[in-house]
């Protein structure tokens, strides 16, 4: 055989592997159904379990005690050092005019980071990482319960364990103008 007979015609290549993806699609189909997801941390803000994404809440430290601002709101507590970057922290029960996370052994201090953004939320305990498979919309409240916080938005929950809980949407909670506001 010359050596052109051995060559491969690219038109008769490309035909056989349009055949063998199109066999294969369906079953890469359901494959990637069984990985849609996203991984959550239930977090206790005072008396509300709330989930938060993953990737999202990037680290859970102690709680360490933060350096109080001159003229803050209520609910800025103070600022904190983490590896050499200034944090600031907010008591989210605060902020929703409830009462104040209750510091104790078990208060963590959740860092939350979105684009340029990096702040801490003051958290009465976490939880160990879990994974769900959907964000559900819209909640009311026979879902879900009652739920009194007014300035968070609160219309989406998850389900872990047959649990119905909060989701809290750090986007949405972003763009409430009052949050992010440490001094006057």
């Amino acid at each position: 055989m010359s050596a052109l007979a051995k060559q491969i015609n690219p038109f008769n290549l490309i035909s056989s592997l349009e055949r063998d993806y199109s066999d294969k699609k369906s079953i890469l189909k359901e494959v990637n159904k069984g990985q849609i997801g996203i991984s959550v941390v239930q977090v206790v803000v005072g008396d509300t379990i709330f989930a938060v994404e993953v990737g999202m809440a990037v680290e859970t430290i102690k709680y360490k005690k933060p350096q109080n601002l001159p003229r803050s709101y209520p609910w800025g507590l103070g600022i904190i050092e983490v590896r050499g970057e200034v944090v600031p922290v907010f008591d989210l029960a605060v902020f929703n005019e409830q009462l104040a996370v209750k510091v104790d052994k078990d208060c963590r201090l959740i860092i939350i980071r979105h684009e340029q953004l990096t702040f801490a939320l003051l958290v009465s305990s976490v939880s160990a990482v879990s994974y769900v498979s959907e964000i559900h919309k819209n909640a009311n409240k026979e879902e879900i319960g009652e739920f009194s916080w007014q300035k968070t938005n609160t219309n989406q929950w998850i389900e872990i364990h047959g649990k119905k809980l909060h989701f809290l949407d750090v986007k949405s909670l972003l763009n409430c103008a009052d949050f992010l506001k440490l001094t006057l």
